[in-house]
């Protein structure tokens, strides 16, 4: 597990530089890690099975998504992070494996007026509509994006699949 978060870091300090230029009014909520297969899916969910504080599944536009509390939490420059959203492969196999994106959503307001907050300070945001859920991504490392969401992934989830 030490490698994976290990692995994280590069991203987390991008993420970091990010937030210190451009200061969104904003929480960090999770970090996204994207499997090219199956067997690293299931690999992945195994390594923290036994050391998270919940491992939560569905199944969300046809793959498998886990939700993941580890312990300790990564820390960011928008608070800590204990939540990793680890997505199995698309069912038309085009996803490669690694870091996707950092989730994080307004401490005020709306969604809609962080990204033009943020778009403001400089940072390039484009709406993406998806059936599930629309969020606003901006490349911030590599392919390496910040999401913006209105609300914490848990919350969500409760709303959606438990009520």
């Amino acid at each position: 597990m030490a490698s994976f978060f290990l692995g994280a870091k590069p991203f987390v300090e991008a993420f970091d530089r990010w937030v210190e230029k451009v200061k969104p009014a904003a929480v960090a909520d999770h970090v996204c890690y994207k499997c090219s297969s199956a067997a690293e899916f299931e690999a992945v969910r195994r390594m923290f099975e036994g050391s998270s504080a919940f491992v939560y599944q569905s199944i969300i536009s046809h793959r498998r998504i886990a939700v993941v509390k580890f312990t300790p939490a990564v820390q960011t420059a928008l608070g800590p992070i204990q939540i990793l959203e680890l997505s199995d492969q698309k069912p038309d196999g085009s996803q490669t494996s690694g870091f996707d994106h950092v989730e994080i959503y307004p401490t005020a307001g709306t969604m809609d007026a962080l990204a033009d907050q943020l778009g403001a300070a400089g940072t390039s945001f484009e709406k993406v509509v998806r059936p599930h859920h629309t969020t606003y991504d901006a490349v911030i490392f590599g392919s390496f994006k910040v999401r913006l969401e209105p609300e914490p992934l848990l919350e969500k989830i409760k709303r959606d699949e438990f009520f």
